[in-house]
């Protein structure tokens, strides 16, 4: 079943006003989130980079004559711009499995492929790169969901690293030290305010996302 409002025969939504504007609500807060999600990324990336990033962008982009002039201006965007794609990336990553999982012709088409495909026979006589080839394509189309993921499984532990970094719960602002907090029951040196903004970050997005689903599929059991 698709996320999506659904639709009469004149292309109009077929729900109810309160459900239409939970979901058009749901879809503003999505889009304020974002915006302030975007935030601790650009962060992130002003940590790692710092000045030599812009710097040498602007060296870069001051020898093209036409284009010199605007590369100071350019240059103080760069951070949200490398901040944005990083946001973005992570987020289609963690959210993608959830979209897909709730799209009915997409696990139709995954169940019908892998129980209507041949399976090749692994002989000892092949080449040790067919045999890969071999296990490849028998483990397909599965494969590709399972490595979906594995790389959201990835992406949610860099994510809850970054958010970890710029809202860290423990003044030094250091990962081994929250280790040891954490495994000494210090619970009174750790900063709840960060820690929520950082859980906040990591999950808000899917839970917005899971919501706008939600209402989505019950426009479609209660009828105007």
């Amino acid at each position: 079943m698709n996320f999506t409002m659904p639709k009469n025969q004149n292309g109009q939504a077929k729900t109810n006003s309160w459900l239409r504007l939970l979901y058009w609500g749901l879809v503003v807060t999505g889009i304020w989130f974002a915006y302030l999600n975007v935030q601790p990324y650009e962060r992130a990336v002003s940590f790692m980079f710092g000045k030599a990033t812009s710097s040498a962008f602007v060296s870069l982009v001051a020898s093209i004559p036409l284009v010199n002039g605007i590369a100071a201006i350019f240059s103080k965007s760069l951070s949200w711009i490398l901040g944005g794609i990083l946001w973005s990336v992570i987020q289609i990553i963690e959210i993608l499995p959830l979209i897909l999982y709730n799209n009915e012709k997409f696990i139709e088409k995954i169940v019908t492929e892998a129980d209507g495909r041949s399976r090749y026979s692994l002989k000892d006589t092949d080449d040790p790169t067919l045999k890969m080839l071999k296990r490849t394509y028998n483990h397909l189309p599965i494969s590709v969901v399972s490595n979906l993921e594995v790389l959201k499984i990835f992406t949610y532990t860099v994510d809850f690293l970054i958010c970890l970094t710029v809202y860290s719960p423990v003044a030094s602002g250091k990962i081994s030290d929250l280790i040891f907090i954490l495994a000494t029951g210090q619970w009174g040196k750790l900063d709840y305010g960060n820690l929520a903004l950082a859980l906040i970050t990591l999950f808000a997005i899917e839970v917005i996302v899971s919501l706008i689903i939600w209402v989505g599929k019950l426009s479609y059991a209660i009828k105007p």
